[in-house]
């Protein structure tokens, strides 16, 4: 078994050493700039997560969805005798699957960013510590790292699932890989970096508080940068609720995967971007709006025919949406994975509704059981004009326009699916309505004006008398 996992190892590390070059490392540093994103200004309530894994807090502690990995890791340099520990960042960025931290070390002209990275599929976390030395001479430097681990049951888990007992780490000089266990159950957590680097065990004196279970245990790296060269040191982080073996896989994975990871993640933020893409006249919206899509997903519409009526006051419902965008924005993965300490982590259903509440005070709905997209447009008084591009309701795609002031409303329909249904209701003093530029006269029904068509392009017209 452990020449088969040495096997495994030794194969992912090559593959990592010569396939890829430190340059496409920057270059994933330079990718960021095509994200969207959000800064932390409290590192405390930070959190970075996904279904299977979440990073949390300021000292960065790592869970799985049954069992925690770690209370958190801690990175430093070392310049002679004096340590400086990565602790006090000039800024800290949150993107859809990473996030990134700075630190401008004036005095010793070293620049650094953290970058952790989150893949879909995987029980683990990449870090990637960029070091470059922005002075005129050559510099020989250490760099530390840190991890106290803390194995223990998530607080979505009951005591029936395991009692937590010590911990216990063992460094393999042969593979690099730091493992840890508690002494009581099959909870490990596993941790190393890239072939080539010479890793010297260490405990770090940038400690953390390690728990009363817990353990710790760290390495120092050796390096030596040139004027303006950058050396990117990789770290990566797996864990296990089973075996040990699964955990060295996911690392093995992790490192090997490193590139297609990222890959597969931007590809999956840039179609979330360009589908069911929302402008309206309120930006703090607009990017709730989008985050909803990063962090929950697409919202589907669900079979449940028309709308019954319309928005009594959208002004009201505009002050309720504004609330719940201002919170998320300003936490993003803090509020989907809401701690209570009387109740279990749980998915805050809140944020499940920004995207059908965008979507409502747009007045667009969609009955994907009878093929029908209803549209009643009722905007607060301040919009004047929104668009929904590429809103896929089931098999069909549509882009729809909707402006509106005092005296005159305008719908405009694309859509790819031509037999499908569009109900176009109006508020009936709009009397004075016009077909893709014909007039024509339609019946009232509870104060609306309705038109039903099909097609791939409608346009409809309306002014009041």
């Amino acid at each position: 078994m452990f020449r088969y996992l040495f096997a495994v190892l030794t194969l992912s590390l090559l593959n990592f050493a010569c396939k890829r070059p430190q340059s496409e490392e920057a270059l994933l540093l330079k990718s960021l700039e095509k994200l969207p994103s959000v800064e932390v200004n409290d590192a405390s309530e930070f959190s970075l997560g996904n279904k299977k894994i979440l990073i949390s807090g300021k000292q960065h502690a790592i869970s799985l969805k049954t069992i925690q990995l770690l209370s958190g890791f801690s990175a430093a340099v070392k310049r002679e005798t004096e340590l400086i520990c990565l602790n006090s960042p000039d800024s800290f960025i949150e993107y859809p699957f990473a996030a990134k931290t700075h630190f401008q070390l004036d005095e010793e002209n070293l620049e650094i960013h953290q970058l952790q990275i989150l893949s879909q599929d995987k029980l683990g976390a990449t870090l990637l510590y960029y070091i470059k030395n922005v002075g005129n001479s050559p510099k020989n430097i250490q760099f530390q790292f840190q991890a106290n681990t803390d194995l223990k049951p998530s607080i979505l888990m009951d005591s029936t699932f395991g009692n937590n007992s010590d911990d216990r780490i063992i460094f393999d000089e042969m593979t690099g890989i730091f493992t840890a266990k508690d002494n009581e159950n099959d909870w490990y957590v596993v941790w190393g970096s890239a072939v080539g680097l010479n890793l010297n065990p260490i405990n770090s004196d940038c400690i953390t508080q390690v728990s009363e279970l817990g353990a710790r245990a760290g390495f120092e790296v050796s390096l030596t940068l040139a004027p303006r060269d950058e050396q990117v040191i990789p770290i990566f982080i797996a864990g296990s609720d089973q075996n040990e073996f699964t955990a060295i896989q996911t690392l093995a994975d992790l490192r090997a995967d490193l590139f297609s990871d990222w890959d597969e993640n931007f590809a999956r933020i840039d179609s979330l971007t360009k589908t069911a893409k929302i402008t309206i006249p309120d930006q703090e919206i607009q990017d709730a709006y989008d985050w909803g899509k990063y962090t929950v997903g697409l919202y589907q519409f669900t079979n449940t025919g028309g709308p019954t009526s319309a928005v009594s006051n959208p002004d009201e419902l505009l002050l309720v949406l504004s609330k719940l965008s201002r919170e998320f924005i300003s936490q993003i993965d803090r509020q989907l994975f809401l701690l209570d300490k009387d109740k279990p982590r749980h998915i805050n259903p809140s944020w499940e509704l920004i995207q059908p509440m965008s979507l409502l005070l747009m007045g667009i709905h969609g009955d994907a059981e009878n093929r029908v997209t209803y549209i009643r447009p009722n905007f607060p008084k301040d919009w004047k004009e929104v668009t929904v591009e590429s809103l896929w309701i089931e098999d069909n795609k549509l882009n729809i326009t909707i402006s509106s002031d005092d005296n005159q409303i305008v719908v405009e329909v694309n859509q790819s699916q031509k037999k499908a249904g569009i109900s176009i209701e109006l508020p009936e003093e709009f009397s004075k309505m016009k077909v893709l530029g014909k007039e024509v006269s339609s019946d009232t029904k509870e104060g609306f004006r309705r038109i039903l068509m099909t097609g791939a392009h409608v346009k409809i017209e309306a002014k009041k008398e």
